[in-house]
């Protein structure tokens, strides 16, 4: 991360900026935080590009995307101004590492870890996928790895589904290496582009490289199209599932649903320790780095001119077409990749589509939400619920933050150390799996993102209604969850959840709004009510709470370690 210079805003919305995280031809991405302590990442468009209708179009699209998607494997927008001078866009902030730093700088992932990381990039294309939107530029680069899980990002170019046109004519769109065939020959875009992506994105994690080897353009793009994919390091059980998701036609590629089902099988990813030793290290300093910024609270800010908020009903409908803007350079500012991934900045964060930080052949820093680091801040959207935290520090309270600091840098210490021993020790629950696992896609299937357990519904369904309680975790931290859903319709107000630290006793309680629904999965956005403690911020929050096999609930919201609050809900 660079300093702000002279010339930057002090501030943009509600948003104190701390400084630089990258800069391309778009514009810049800077370091924020709120009123509140919430850190997060804020895109600002370049003033010189605001007469370009078609970058206002894409801009406008890649937060309509972003804001339609939710789920504890996606990153949401928090906030956007896509009317003001410049537009900008708030997102989350992880403190984390992409998925093409970390394998390059510390090898391939280990069994346990890939299985976990396929776990939830499914899941993730899985929540894509139902609101309609195909990513389109799923790859290493666009996937950040956090304690509780990775995180996918970029809507730069994503599109919703019906809208399967290239940006530009006679142009192809996205990242040469883990594309899909039909990006490259210009058919029709759906949903199975993302599963081909996801193949490409798991053998690299597994091998090193992707799928298709390393080569100039012209060669990765033929290679996909006419030849086969180079899968022999891959690990024999994970085999049959991704040379079905490469598969050169896409009807014959399985569904994210039914690839988690083939997951499965494997193994189920056990929450703790789900990262390599090193890597959990790296994420973890990479967060205790982030509580020494900040800005002079003295330092007057220079805030960007006020505009009419834009309305997030009126940006889910907006798809107009658009074409990405030819990228200029600046000099690096952190290492580069030998696989033509991005760089990341210090602090582990990616910069949006279309602002770098590294010179040619790298490819744009992400812009999708991020996970706000330890140090009592939440982390935007993804749950209903967040641990209290603390208020940006006075001068005056100098002594005390240091004291804070001292005892969160020695808590993420002792989580790294214990995640890398539960990682050794215990690992993953490994499926009784002879090593030659087969996938068999059942005919007659629904085409990818067809399934009915996606499909949007209006009402609650009964499965969902009554009282729920649990226990979820962050890391070492344990919170008391209850959530109690009625009847009602989406838009409709008809929920209570709330959140006690099992250490702390501290108590955050809301009322929740149903913004999205299908039969197996609700969205809800919340609003602090009650006695609620001053340090809760989940004001305006999304959550995500999923029904499984057993009839419990999946729950995840902000955590307190750069990650989420997840458990199982069970119904009383």
């Amino acid at each position: 991360m660079q300093p702000l210079n002279a010339d930057d805003p002090r501030r943009i919305g509600d948003y104190r900026l701390l400084g630089v995280l990258g800069a391309g031809g778009m514009g810049k991405v800077y370091l924020g935080r709120n009123s509140g302590g919430r850190t997060v990442a804020v895109k600002v468009i370049r003033p010189d590009l605001l007469g370009d209708p078609e970058l206002r179009a894409r801009f406008r699209r890649e937060v309509a995307a972003a804001r339609r998607v939710a789920g504890a494997f996606t990153a949401p927008v928090l906030d956007a101004e896509v009317d003001a001078h410049p537009p900008w866009l708030a997102t989350g902030y992880v403190a984390g590492i992409s998925l093409s730093d970390a394998v390059t700088e510390y090898g391939p992932f280990p069994e346990r870890s890939l299985l976990a990381l396929a776990h939830g990039l499914a899941e993730a294309l899985v929540a894509v996928h139902s609101v309609g939107i195909v990513h389109r530029d799923l790859k290493p680069s666009n996937v950040l790895l956090a304690v509780d899980g990775p995180k996918v990002i970029d809507f730069g170019i994503a599109r919703a589904t019906e809208d399967t046109a290239l940006t530009t004519t006679g142009r192809v769109i996205g990242s040469p290496g883990f594309m899909c065939p039909e990006q490259i020959t210009g058919e029709p875009l759906g949903p199975a582009c993302d599963v081909f992506a996801l193949g490409g994105v798991l053998t690299f994690a597994a091998c090193g490289h992707g799928p298709f080897g390393t080569a100039d353009m012209v060669q990765l793009l033929y290679r996909i199209v006419y030849e086969q994919p180079s899968l022999d390091a891959v690990p024999p059980n994970f085999r049959p599932l991704i040379e079905a998701c490469l598969a050169k036609n896409p009807a014959d590629r399985p569904t994210p649903q039914q690839a988690l089902a083939e997951l499965r099988k494997i193994g189920t990813p056990d929450g703790a320790g789900w990262l390599p030793p090193l890597v959990m290290q790296d994420v973890s300093m990479r967060a205790v780095r982030l509580l020494d910024l900040d800005t002079d609270p003295g330092t007057r800010p220079t805030a960007v001119p006020p505009s009419h908020r834009t309305d997030p009903t009126a940006l889910a409908g907006i798809t107009p077409p658009g074409r990405p803007h030819t990228m200029s350079y600046p000099p690096p500012v952190a290492r580069t990749t030998t696989q033509g991934g991005p760089t990341q900045p210090p602090g582990g964060h990616g910069s949006p589509s279309g602002v770098h930080a590294q010179p040619p052949g790298g490819h744009t820093f992400p812009p999708g939400g991020h996970t706000s680091p330890p140090g009592g801040h939440t982390r935007p959207p993804g749950g209903h619920t967040s641990a209290p935290h603390g208020h940006a520090p006075s001068p005056r309270n100098a002594p005390h933050r240091a004291r804070t600091r001292t005892l969160l840098i020695a808590a993420v210490s002792v989580t790294a150390v214990v995640a890398a021993v539960m990682a050794s020790l215990i690992g993953i629950r490994l499926g009784d799996q002879s090593g030659t696992a087969t996938l068999t896609i059942p005919p007659g299937m629904p085409p990818t993102g067809t399934e009915t357990s996606t499909q949007s519904v209006s009402t609650v369904p009964d499965s969902f209604i009554g009282t729920w309680t649990g226990q979820a975790a962050d890391g070492l931290v344990t919170f008391d969850i209850v959530l109690t859903i009625g009847p009602g319709e989406v838009g409709q107000e008809l929920a209570t959840a709330s959140n006690t630290g099992q250490i702390s006793q501290t108590r955050c309680e809301r009322a929740e709004t149903l913004t999205q629904a299908t039969a197996d999965r609700l969205v809800f956005r919340a609003r602090l009510t009650g006695d609620t403690h001053g340090d809760c911020v989940d004001e305006g929050n999304t959550s995500t709470v999923t029904r499984q096999s057993d009839g419990t609930l999946r729950y995840s919201t902000p955590g307190v370690f750069g990650g989420s609050i997840a458990g199982t809900l069970h119904k009383k």
